[in-house]
């Protein structure tokens, strides 16, 4: 073990205490159909031990974040890792207490190597 994937386990013990009430990741998955029908797309929600609040005003001055967008800080999940470290289109979305948010920006913390955490912007 490394001392990131020691960190990943301290995150999600410290975000799990808080509670704060229900936050999801749901992955969308398209339909395999052909391109021109390819049915109905599949989602699988994911809980997530994570807090959410108001986004931090040096995203919203960075151009990353408008003001009335919120910021979700998640432990790492494995949906999470392999839809966000491989720097895929996020074609999911967050819950909030059962209200839908688009993902606007996922920034894995530390930027390089095992990230311990990711910070969500997401938007109504």
């Amino acid at each position: 073990m490394t001392l990131y994937d020691d960190m990943q386990a301290v995150a999600s013990g410290l975000l799990a205490e808080f509670n704060q009430g229900s936050i999801a990741y749901v992955r969308v998955t398209p339909g395999n159909g052909p391109a021109d029908n390819p049915g109905p797309a599949v989602e699988s929600p994911f809980a997530l031990d994570a807090t959410a609040r108001g986004v931090k005003f040096k995203y919203v001055q960075n151009g990353l974040a408008l003001a009335t967008d919120e910021q979700i800080t998640a432990a790492v999940h494995p949906a999470l890792a392999a839809d966000f470290t491989a720097q895929t289109v996020v074609r999911g979305f967050v819950t909030i207490d059962g209200q839908r948010r688009k993902i606007v920006q996922a920034i894995a913390k530390p930027s390089a190597g095992t990230p311990a955490a990711f910070v969500l912007i997401v938007r109504k």
